[in-house]
């Protein structure tokens, strides 16, 4: 019998801090199914120019101080400082579709490094710079980056996940708490949003949820899938890793404390690369 595999949208934007926390549960369910899940990230775009946040009246002190609450709170590496200026994030979700469509093999390698660039070292996702550096390090010719940006196919593509993202169904309307309002009195999904499919099924977890959460969902929508054992130690997480991870998500993968985590990985000899206060650890 073959197995079925599960498709997830997934719902985010590279400048999102809540999106950059919820890494770690990502990370659990990719060491939980593999292969049997199919991502498919859409990019919600939370500001598409630069004087979107201040037209809201949302001060750049206040996105620090939000930065700040949800590093304490969840212990991903954030650069808490206010920002020089607000950004438009649609030029970093732009360049996120734009490997998806030309480098498949490479868009989630780029959309790690924006937003390790953007929450750990506060670069702004709308400089040319910024987005040459993340292309650079996900193993993608910049100057073919910033070309495929400018196709119409890749804008197309950008708008059908914006237009995704802001409708949401209605399961995910009856808890407005966990969607927010646009500009034009709609609603969207907020970032992390889930949206899982096997074949005409589907079942929504929109907001910032515990891995556990997820992986009841997908419990009921395919009880056959096939999951891994949990993770004999620190040394097994790190091996597998495309990336060097946080000490967050290590415990994430793990399923311990943040505390428990960072001792375990000094323990095993493993490399840190200090970040915003914490680290990026590499096999030993």
């Amino acid at each position: 019998m073959t197995t079925p595999s599960l498709t997830v949208d997934l719902y985010g934007d590279p400048a999102c801090p809540w999106d950059f926390s919820a890494e770690g549960a990502r990370l659990r369910l990719l060491w939980r199914y593999g292969d049997h899940i199919t991502w498919r990230r859409r990019m919600v775009v939370l500001s598409r120019d630069r004087g979107e946040y201040a037209a809201r009246g949302v001060a750049l002190a206040a996105l620090a101080e939000g930065r700040a609450k949800l590093r304490d709170l969840f212990g991903m590496p954030i650069d808490a400082s206010p920002a020089a200026r607000h950004m438009a994030t649609i030029v970093g979700c732009r360049a996120v579709v734009a490997a998806r469509l030309h480098a498949p093999d490479r868009e989630a390698a780029l959309l790690r490094r924006l937003r390790v660039l953007s929450m750990t070292e506060r670069l702004l996702l709308d400089e040319p710079g910024t987005i040459a550096r993340a292309a650079d390090e996900a193993g993608i010719d910049a100057g073919e980056l910033l070309r495929w940006m400018d196709d119409g196919a890749t804008e197309e593509a950008l708008r059908e996940d914006m237009t995704l993202a802001r409708d949401p169904s209605p399961v995910a309307r009856a808890m407005p708490e966990r969607l927010a309002r646009t500009p034009e009195g709609g609603w969207r999904y907020t970032c992390p949003s889930y949206v899982l499919h096997l074949g005409d099924r589907r079942h929504d977890a929109p907001g910032f949820q515990p891995a556990r959460v997820y992986e009841v969902a997908v419990a009921n929508m395919a009880p056959g899938l096939p999951t891994r054992p949990d993770p004999s130690g620190v040394e097994e997480v790190l091996a597998w890793a495309p990336h060097p991870l946080a000490t967050a998500e290590v415990g994430a993968v793990l399923e311990v404390p943040l505390r428990t985590a960072r001792a375990l990985l000094e323990r095993a000899g493993a490399r840190p690369a200090p970040a915003a206060g914490d680290a990026y650890w590499s096999a030993g």
